[in-house]
C-alpha cells in the first residue's frame, strides 16, 4: 500500500506525458489548409464529431467490459496508426479516413482514462482526491505538449509531415507507460471463465446512461459543459489561421517574412514561412505552459469557488474572451491563453461531480456518453463554421462561437439547476462531502 501510494501518482503521469500531441498542434490545420478550403475543414471535424458519437458508447462499454487499460492500450494503437497515415497520405477522403481512426482513439480513452483514475483512487487512495490527481495529470501533459510544440514548429519549417513523424515515435511510448499502469480489481480478479457481477449487458448501459443523464442533478450540467466543450472544440480549429490574422501585421511589422499575398492570404491557403511556423510553435508552447494551471489549480479552485460556481462562470468569461479579438487584434493572446486553460481547469470539477453521482459500474459507459453528447453538439457546429469562415474570417467565427455560448448556456443556467449540492454516491467523496 505504501508502495503503490508512492508510485501511482507517477505512473498516471507518466501515461498521461505520452498521450501529448503537441509535435502536430501548432501546425495541423495549417497542414490540412495546404490542399482544403475552410468548409472541408470544418466537414472533416464534423466526421470526427459524429463518428465520436457513433462510437462512444460502444468504446465505454468497450472499457466496462473488458478493463480500463485494455481500452486504453486500443487508444494508443488507433492514434499511433493515424498519426503515420497524416505521412503518408493525402486529400479530402484520406484524411477523413484518418479523421476516423482519430475518433476511435479518443473515444476508447474519453471515458475509460477518468473511471479508470477514479476507481483506482477508490481502491489504494482516497476518491476525495480526484480532481487534484487529475488535474496534475493534465499538467504533466501539457507540459510535455509545451516542449514538443516548440520541435513541431521548427520540423514543420523543415518539411510538413516532419512533426507527423516525431509524433508517431513519441505516442508509441505509451504502449510500454501503460504496461505499469494497475489494472482496477474488478477486472484484475476476474476468473478465467470471464464471469463478473461488475458487468453490464447492453440493456443495463441503455438504463444506466438514461438514469443518470436524462435527469436532475447532472441533466444541466451534462447540456451546459456539453455545449461549452463543442465550442472550444470547434474554435480551437481555427486558432492557426486566427492567429496569422490578428498577429500576422505585426509580426511582418518586425521583419517577419510571411508568404506572399499578407497574412489572411497566408492563414486560408496554409502557407507558413520557417519563422512563422516556429513562432507558432513557440506560442502555443508558452499558451501551453500557461494552460497547464488550468489542470494543476483545478483542486484548489473547486474548493475555493465551490463546483457550481466554478463550472459556471469559467466557460461564461472563456465566451467573452473568444468574441473581444474582434474588435480588438492584440486581445487574441489572452483569449487564445483562456481557451486553452478553461477545458483543463473544468473538465476535472465536472468530472469529478459526475463521478460522485454514479455507481462505479458502468462509469466508464457514462462519461463517455457525457463526451457523445459533446461530440453531438459539435457536429453541427464545424459544418456552419467551416463555411462562415469561407464567407468572412477565422477571428469572427471564433467570435461567433462565443457568441452563440452566451446565448445557449445562458439560456441552460436560466431554464435548468447546474451542479446542485446533493447528496453523492460514490465512497470517500460522499464521505468528504458528509463531514
Amino acid at each position: 500500500m505504501c508502495a503503490g501510494r508512492y508510485f501511482f501518482p507517477l505512473e498516471n503521469k507518466l501515461y498521461r506525458a505520452t498521450i501529448a500531441v503537441g509535435f502536430i498542434t501548432p501546425i495541423f490545420t495549417l497542414f490540412l489548409l495546404r490542399t482544403l478550403s475552410f468548409t472541408q475543414v470544418g466537414a472533416l471535424s464534423a466526421i470526427y464529431s459524429g463518428l465520436s458519437v457513433v462510437g462512444e458508447i460502444p468504446t465505454g462499454y468497450v472499457g466496462d467490459r473488458l478493463g480500463r487499460r485494455a481500452s486504453l492500450l486500443l487508444s494508443v494503437l488507433f492514434t499511433v496508426v493515424s498519426l503515420a497515415g497524416f505521412v503518408l497520405a493525402s486529400g479530402f477522403l484520406w484524411y477523413a479516413f484518418l479523421y476516423a481512426l482519430w475518433a476511435l482513439s479518443l473515444t476508447l480513452r474519453s471515458g475509460s482514462m477518468d473511471a479508470w483514475l477514479y476507481d483506482t483512487l477508490t481502491e489504494r487512495l482516497d476518491n476525495g482526491n480526484f480532481s487534484h490527481i487529475r488535474g496534475r495529470g493534465d499538467a504533466v501533459q501539457k507540459w510535455t505538449a509545451a516542449v514538443s510544440m516548440v520541435a513541431g514548429g521548427l520540423l514543420y519549417g523543415l518539411h510538413p509531415t516532419y512533426p507527423f513523424v516525431a509524433a508517431v515515435g513519441f505516442n508509441s511510448l505509451g504502449f510500454l507507460s501503460l504496461l505499469s499502469l494497475p489494472k482496477n480489481r474488478q477486472y484484475a480478479a476476474r476468473g478465467d471463465d470471464g464471469n463478473s457481477a461488475d458487468r453490464l449487458d447492453p440493456l443495463e448501459t441503455v438504463s444506466v446512461i438514461y438514469t443518470y443523464l436524462a435527469r436532475p442533478p447532472l441533466r444541466a450540467l451534462i447540456l451546459y459543459i456539453g455545449l461549452f466543450y463543442a465550442v472550444l472544440g470547434v474554435s480551437s480549429t481555427y486558432v492557426q489561421p486566427m492567429v496569422v490574422e490578428t498577429l500576422g501585421p505585426y509580426a511582418t511589422a518586425i521583419g517577419v517574412r510571411v508568404p506572399a499575398g499578407g497574412p489572411i492570404a497566408a492563414a486560408r491557403a496554409g502557407e507558413a514561412g520557417a519563422a512563422l511556423a516556429l513562432g507558432l510553435g513557440v506560442l502555443y508552447a508558452a499558451l501551453t505552459a500557461v494552460a497547464s494551471a488550468g489542470g494543476y489549480y483545478a483542486g484548489v479552485v473547486e474548493d475555493c469557488l465551490g463546483v457550481r460556481k466554478a463550472v459556471v462562470v469559467v466557460p461564461a468569461l472563456t465566451a467573452v474572451a473568444l468574441v473581444v479579438p474582434l474588435w480588438l487584434a492584440l486581445a487574441a493572446l489572452p483569449a487564445f491563453a483562456t481557451m486553452r486553460t478553461a477545458k483543463p481547469l473544468v473538465q476535472p470539477i465536472a468530472n469529478g461531480y459526475i463521478n460522485d453521482h454514479v455507481e462505479a459500474v458502468g462509469r466508464a459507459t457514462l462519461l463517455s456518453a457525457v463526451s457523445m453528447l459533446h461530440m453531438m453538439l459539435r457536429t453541427p457546429l464545424a459544418l456552419a463554421a467551416g463555411m462562415l469562415a469561407d464567407a468572412t474570417t477565422a477571428t469572427t467565427t471564433v467570435a461567433a462561437l462565443g457568441g452563440l455560448f452566451l446565448v445557449t448556456g445562458g439560456a441552460v443556467w436560466l431554464l435548468g439547476e447546474i451542479a446542485p449540492e446533493t447528496g453523492a454516491v460514490s465512497g470517500d467523496r460522499a464521505s468528504k462531502s458528509a463531514s
